[in-house]
């Protein structure tokens, strides 16, 4: 089996309920570099979840570690990009991403520079001073990719990604999605119900009971057929 690298994100028995929704000691831990992706049956459910990372919402119980630190409860840690996303109305690509670096004291004039700079190198300068709203639907969303990437160029979270296009373009903006993460680095924390999502992105695929308790964790090593057989298994089980 693959060795699991040092972390980068750990979820130690993250609990919290609501009207809607539950999460009952939630454990998961992200191998830095890797995507890991959390299959589920129960959208309410991810959404407590998404609100907890991003930190407008405090777990009952739990603690929430970044690169071994505890950031249970703080915003703006890394890059979250809910399942239908709201675009800024009035701000450019270039904009959207100098935000987080401007909340951190970078002055505008660094910020903008290094904000261009990486856009050229993901091949994102055309829409650069493009405003996201107006943009088709499928760079807009690549805009707020690239937003959350400049939050965190370790860690972005996503819970289902470009679901909001038709099933080909999805295709192919999940293909640009990993092309992105392996040529950044960056770890993946995506959140779907669909098992060939899982399939195309994960290292990991962590299934989900209605409590939002991990069921089993399958690694995708090999052949896609057996690692969804795997999956498929866990989730008759549960």
């Amino acid at each position: 089996m693959k060795k699991i690298a040092q972390p980068i994100l750990e979820l130690s028995n993250i609990s919290r309920s609501d009207k809607k929704s539950e999460v009952e000691k939630l454990n998961l831990s992200i191998p830095a570099g890797d995507c890991f992706v959390v299959l589920h049956s129960c959208p309410d459910n991810i959404s407590l979840i998404t609100e907890i990372l991003s930190g407008r919402v405090a777990p009952k119980k739990g603690k929430i570690f970044f690169k071994g630190e505890d950031v249970t409860g703080r915003r703006n840690i890394f890059g979250i990009i809910k399942k239908d996303p709201q675009l800024p109305k009035f701000k450019t690509t270039a904009e959207n991403a100098s935000a987080p670096l401007l909340k951190r004291g970078l002055p505008r004039s660094v910020s903008n520079v290094l904000v261009k700079k990486e856009l050229a190198l993901v091949g994102l300068e055309d829409i650069a001073d493009s405003q996201i709203s107006k943009l088709p639907l499928q760079q807009a969303l690549r805009a707020l990719v690239f937003s959350a990437y400049m939050c965190s160029h370790e860690l972005i979270a996503i819970d289902e990604p470009f679901s909001q296009l038709p099933e080909k373009e999805r295709q192919a903006e999940l293909a640009w999605l990993n092309d992105f993460r392996n040529k950044n680095k960056s770890s993946l924390l995506i959140f779907t119900e669909d098992i060939e999502t899982a399939l195309m992105l994960g290292d990991y695929v962590m299934m989900l009971d209605s409590h939002a308790s991990s069921a089993g964790i399958v690694a995708i090593i090999g052949e896609k057929d057996k690692a969804r057989k795997r999956i498929t298994d866990v989730l008759e089980r549960t």
